[in-house]
This record gives structure tokens, C-alpha cells and sequence, in this order.
């Protein structure tokens, strides 16, 4: 019997940390960074992947788990990495490159949904972690103002081993995504960088961008570019110095005849280094 109950309660237990995790590494951006961005060793290398959830440019702060990270192979294909670790604030995974070509790393988050609503006299505001379609039989009488969102996040890196490729650039059509112009491999400090930014496989204007460079503890300035995506969903920037740098995009809208959701929230956090020129 006490065995039994011993168990009920580190079942909770662990239910409950899992749930709190989860909630904190929502709440804070999640990013992946590569130990290196290429590779030229012959016959290929290992690499290993540090992913949190924080605020800072590359301060590793909240727990983030890897379960879902894949890697985009050069020919498109998907596979899992290796050796996943989660400590206390990353997680950590190692993958083995061999096969030429450029490949896509990506953690990505699995869709998230809240609904707000106000309530009482004094328009209290609350919420509940409910789609559109569950809402219905959960929400309070008198709940008014009531609207349902859809997060999703994607965090990502590229990494070449020997000649760069496209293929793994090759888009998903789902929520918000950044197709790169100018390849990630080709990144120089002082000079352009062009990308492309969709929403559900349609050129996506008015993306709001974010891009920080390594090394925001050690400086008074943020030293932040900021930029917004063109009508056809372009934009571009020139990164000055060289470094390791994080490009956080969002889009903020209206779904129309969504079953589950009445707006969305995506966003796109991809790291990448610039070289010296």
C-alpha cells in the first residue's frame, strides 16, 4: 500500500515538473545553437546542440527538451539525433554529419492553445489552456470577450559539410517560416543577407525581426537590428561584425475558419554565424 501510494504521488510529482518546464520554456523564446556551423573534416564530424528557453542572447536560463529536435538531411529526409540530454536549464543532443551538403537542424515546439476571456463586473481577464473546440463546454457563464490562440514556434540552424545545398530549405507550408536568400553558409560580417518569410506556404508581409548578436552581457547596448518583411515578404540586413547572432521573427493575426483557433502567434528563431570578410 505505501509502495502504491509512493508512486501515485511521484507520478503527480512528475507530471506537474513536466508541466511547469513546459509553461517556462513557452513563456521564454526557445533557441538551438550548434558547437559549429560547418564542418571540413573529411568524412564528416560531431557536432553537439545546446537548446534553452531565455531572454539573453545565448544564456543558457530555462529548460528546454529536445524530444521533438530533427535534423533535415541534405536530400530532405528527417532523422533523429543522438545522445539527448536534459539537465536543468538546456538540453543538450550530438548528431554525426557525414553526407555533403547543407542540412536544417530544428527544435520545434508542438502547437500550444489558450483561450482568454472576460469575466464579472470588472471585465476580469483569465484564461484557460483550451482550443476553440474545448472551450465550448469549459468556459464560466457570463465568460464574454472570449478568443482562442494558437501558438507555435520554431527554432532552427543550418549546417554545411563540404559544398552548400538548398534542399533542405524546402518549406512546410504550417504557421510562420523563413526561407534564406542568401545562404547560411555565405553569411559575411559587412555584407547583405537577404531572407524570405512565409505564413502557411504564402509570401508573408509585415513579419516583425528581431536580430541580436552574441555577447549582449559584455556590452551596454543591445546593438539590436531591427527590421519588418515587405509586402512580398522579404527583408534584409547587413551584419557588421562578425559573430554568432539569433534572428527572432513573429506574426501576430486572425485565422479564418479555423476549428481550433480564432488567432495565431508564430515565430521563427534561427541562429546563425557571420564570418570574417
Amino acid at each position: 500500500m505505501l509502495n502504491k501510494k509512493l508512486n501515485i504521488v511521484f507520478t503527480i510529482g512528475f507530471f506537474l515538473t513536466a508541466l511547469v518546464c513546459s509553461t517556462t520554456a513557452t513563456a521564454h523564446p526557445r533557441w538551438i545553437l550548434p558547437s559549429h556551423f560547418s564542418i571540413s573534416k573529411e568524412g564528416g564530424d560531431w557536432l553537439t546542440f545546446d537548446v534553452t528557453a531565455s531572454h539573453g542572447t545565448f544564456v543558457m536560463d530555462k529548460p528546454a527538451g529536445s524530444e521533438t529536435a530533427r535534423v533535415i538531411m541534405p536530400d530532405g529526409r528527417k532523422e533523429r539525433p543522438d545522445f539527448v540530454l536534459r539537465g536543468k536549464r538546456r538540453s543538450v543532443f550530438d548528431f554525426y554529419f557525414s553526407e555533403e551538403g547543407t542540412y536544417k537542424v530544428q527544435v520545434n515546439n508542438v502547437e500550444s492553445y489558450i483561450t482568454h476571456y472576460k469575466i464579472g463586473s470588472r471585465d476580469t481577464v483569465k484564461r484557460m489552456r483550451v482550443n476553440k473546440a474545448e472551450r465550448k463546454n469549459m468556459l464560466p457563464k457570463g465568460a464574454r470577450d472570449v478568443t482562442s490562440t494558437v501558438a507555435f514556434t520554431r527554432a532552427e540552424s543550418y549546417i554545411s559539410l563540404g559544398k552548400p545545398t538548398k534542399k533542405a530549405f524546402e518549406l512546410e507550408g504550417k504557421y510562420l517560416e523563413m526561407m534564406p536568400i542568401t545562404h547560411p553558409s555565405d553569411i559575411v560580417a559587412t555584407e547583405p543577407v537577404n531572407l524570405q518569410f512565409y505564413f502557411n506556404g504564402k509570401e508573408q508581409g509585415g513579419v516583425k525581426v528581431e536580430i541580436t548578436r552574441d555577447g549582449t552581457l559584455y556590452r551596454n547596448h543591445q546593438e539590436q537590428i531591427d527590421l519588418v518583411s515587405d509586402e512580398n515578404g522579404g527583408g534584409n540586413f547587413v551584419p557588421e561584425i562578425a559573430g554568432r547572432y539569433i534572428l527572432k521573427a513573429s506574426h501576430k493575426g486572425l485565422l479564418i475558419d479555423n476549428p481550433l483557433a480564432d488567432k495565431v502567434s508564430a515565430n521563427v528563431h534561427f541562429t546563425f554565424e557571420a564570418v570574417l570578410p
